[in-house]
């Protein structure tokens, strides 16, 4: 499920800000991108999303920043300079050029000035991320919440048609072997006209075209899928493989309705059936 949360902690002349935005996905995938200093804090970070997150790409953004003054140092290498300046008279020796070498010349030098940063206490950066990572995740899932309660009204919208579609199904089933019955003994009267049918014979075509068309089972089970699903948006945990796993069942008794009727507004009805499917299956794509 989409989703963004931020959150920002300052304490102790530190200030860490962690920003998570998720995007649909089958499986958990995390993603961070942290400053390299402070490389130790990954695997925290990440345990901290799984425990509340189970499902969807997550990106995740930490910044940070020391508000102390001693937090960086500059540093000269004082032997380089020794070096650089001992090779520069050396030069001017040798080429009768006028030696002008100032400070402010030698500072620009890449390397001849060192930023230090001082050593941080990971204990104490350990915590602060935990606390962001925490006050974030909570953010997310603040808005996932909202997002999932406007879900879970289009899905029921949608449950509630193919419910319907299902109940067209079951009504017309029957009457498709009243009306097979009454065409074939038309067409029979018509090929072998002033001869008696054989009752017998013609009863067990029309049960076995009933037995080969019967899809009884298949609505019950559709049924029991329907209301096992309208069960489960109702559950507080994580929901979103298993409803995977129902609408691959729906798609399946849907089909084996489709491919055992060969009747026009049965297989309407099917058509129908699918696409309410494939746009339930589209959005719990954003179910965790």
């Amino acid at each position: 499920m989409t989703g963004f949360g931020r959150a920002e902690v300052e304490e102790e002349g530190r200030k860490l800000t962690v920003e998570l935005k998720t995007v649909n996905h089958r499986f958990l995938d995390i993603n961070i991108r942290i400053p390299r200093t402070l490389g130790f804090l990954e695997e925290l970070i990440r345990k901290s999303i799984k425990e509340r997150l189970s499902r969807g790409r997550v990106d995740v953004f930490v910044n940070y920043s020391t508000l102390e003054s001693d937090a960086k140092t500059a540093v000269a290498d004082l032997g380089f300079i020794r070096s650089y300046l001992d090779a520069a008279r050396q030069a001017a020796l040798d080429t009768g050029i006028q030696d002008d070498i100032q400070l402010s010349h030698i500072i620009r030098i890449p390397d001849m000035i060192v930023i230090q940063e001082a050593s941080e206490d990971e204990d104490r950066l350990s915590r602060i991320v935990q606390k962001a990572s925490s006050l974030a995740i909570e953010a997310l899932e603040g808005m996932r919440l909202r997002e999932g309660e406007s879900l879970k009204i289009n899905i029921v919208e949608c449950l509630d048609t193919l419910q319907a579609i299902r109940c067209r199904i079951d009504e017309r089933k029957d009457e498709v072997i009243s009306e097979y019955a009454v065409k074939l003994r038309q067409r029979i009267s018509e090929l072998i006209a002033n001869t008696e049918i054989d009752e017998a014979r013609f009863n067990t075509e029309v049960a076995l075209m009933a037995d080969r068309a019967d899809v009884t089972e298949e609505i019950v089970r559709l049924g029991t899928h329907i209301n096992e699903f309208r069960k489960a948006l109702c559950d507080k945990n994580a929901v979103g493989r298993k409803l995977d796993f129902m609408v691959q069942e729906m798609n399946r008794e849907i089909n084996t309705i489709g491919s055992k009727s060969q009747d026009f507004d049965i297989t309407a009805a099917v058509i129908e059936g699918k696409s309410i499917i494939e746009k339930i299956r589209e959005q719990i794509q954003n179910i965790e």
